[in-house]
């Protein structure tokens, strides 16, 4: 009998425990679907300043784990973090910080890497979702792999296998023939792609500046190029020394060309945003200067980068082709260009409907671009675009805009800025937020929108 009962006491334990992880772990949340005739709001004009202005609702910080229906357009939002200040959040708007099944996320550190934390429990930033400490630069999910990670150490291409922690060298460009002896007789500490470019999305093809270290004042010595299916380097062009005011490098997404983010400064065949043969022996300037951006597909699967354009006050789609051409004066006209105007920014001091925010622009879903906002403390909300996240249709025929939510979010410091980066898949978008509270400090945590199934049929009603 008392064996009996033992048996009994201990399997109703079991059940308590694990209800109690359970709520512990979700919170007792229900669960949100949206509603059979939900549809999202599209903003009328795109190109034009006063757009209609949804305000944001005042709202109590969430909990770990609550979702609710954004007050204006209706999406479903989660808070999935801990405040944690700079661990609480994703790295930056142009890459998918999750794994290819989501099951996974890449969150950073104060050590200047990252961690990768499970996503099957709330919050994702609790040390029993912790899988990995980062140990490679530049971490990028392969699309294929969920357990595998790309990234730079010294010299090399590395990948790092998050169920193993096996680190395997891909490539040493320290001892190959072409870039061995260049590295060997220069003064340089590493390849890089200064945080903001990518491989090809096959990661067959990479572009990498080669920098210098602390004597050379970290300038950028070389470009490169290289194939890796052939493991060949395909191109090297020696940086001059009026070429050096440089942003980031990367590869297009289909690998078909090279992406270097020149400064309107910059001297030489790397002045401004500027696309080259993979050969590195053709230069092509596509704008002004290099701004807020992403690489991405049309809608017609055409390589395009979408950036903020410093000299006309809009947000562009510039298809990365010898035949777009820059606009170099203020208030240039975009005839004969080849590039397509998405939205109006609409910066302008004199204005009461001109932009407050600042703005970020994630382009990891092919056909679309999700782009957000910071707003420092102090501005007021004002224009359409002020503490707003919307969605592009990146249709070079017929751009449109859609409202996908409002930003509980207040900007002092860089980290703190919003950075909505949309998956690859275009399921989620994820990104920054403090709710406003004790800005500057250690707040920060990371929002996740939930997209409606098939959402890209709903934008054809």
């Amino acid at each position: 009998m008392k064996k009996a009962l033992f048996y009994i006491f201990s399997f109703a334990s079991i059940v308590v425990i694990f209800w109690c992880s359970f709520f512990v772990a979700y919170g007792d949340f229900k669960e949100l679907k949206y509603p059979d005739n939900f549809s999202f709001i599209e903003v009328p004009d795109p190109l034009s300043g006063g757009n209609p202005v949804y305000s944001l609702v005042e709202r109590k910080l969430p909990a770990v784990g609550e979702s609710f229906f954004d007050s204006s357009f209706g999406t479903i939002l989660t808070r999935v973090t801990e405040k944690d200040g700079i661990k609480g959040r994703h790295e930056y708007s142009r890459f998918d910080p999750f794994n290819v099944n989501q099951s996974m996320i890449i969150l950073l550190n104060p050590d200047g890497l990252w961690d990768v934390y499970r996503t099957k429990s709330y919050p994702y930033n609790k040390p029993a979702n912790l899988v990995v400490h980062g140990s490679i630069a530049e971490p990028r999910w392969d699309r294929k792999d969920l357990n595998l990670i790309w990234g730079e150490e010294n010299f090399s291409i590395k990948t790092l296998n998050v169920k193993t922690g096996k680190r395997t060298l891909i490539k040493d460009f320290s001892k190959d023939p072409v870039m061995g002896p260049i590295i060997k007789k220069e003064k340089v500490y590493r390849i890089t792609m200064m945080d903001e470019g990518e491989a090809s999305m096959d990661n067959r093809f990479w572009a990498f500046f080669l920098q210098g270290d602390a004597s050379t004042d970290y300038k950028q010595h070389y470009i490169f190029t290289w194939d890796r299916e052939k493991n060949t380097v395909l191109g090297v062009y020696k940086i001059a020394p009026n070429e050096t005011e440089l942003d980031w490098i990367g590869m297009s997404p289909l690998g078909t060309w090279v992406l270097i983010g020149g400064l309107d400064n910059n001297g030489g065949n790397l002045a401004g945003l500027t696309m080259a043969n993979k050969e590195l022996t053709q230069f092509h300037r596509l704008d002004y200067t290099t701004a807020h951006s992403d690489v991405g597909l049309d809608i017609y699967g055409n390589e395009v980068i979408v950036m903020q354009n410093t000299r006309t006050d809009y947000i562009d789609m510039i298809p990365i082709s010898f035949d777009t051409e820059p606009i170099l004066e203020n208030g240039g006209s975009y005839e004969n260009t080849n590039r397509i105007p998405l939205v109006r920014l609409f910066v302008s001091s004199e204005s009461p409907l001109s932009l407050q925010s600042g703005v970020h622009i994630s382009a990891n879903f092919p056909g679309y671009c999700v782009v957000s906002t910071s707003i420092e403390q102090g501005l007021k909300e004002q224009n359409w675009l002020d503490r707003t996240i919307t969605l592009v249709k990146l249709d070079p025929q017929k751009p449109r805009v859609f409202y996908l939510a409002k930003v509980y979010n207040t900007t002092k410091e860089y980290w703190e800025e919003t950075h909505a980066s949309v998956t690859n898949d275009g399921k989620k978008v994820v990104w920054a937020s403090n709710w406003g509270q004790r800005i500057g400090g250690d707040q920060m945590l990371l929002m996740q929108l939930t997209m409606p199934p098939n959402w890209t049929k709903l934008l054809e009603k």
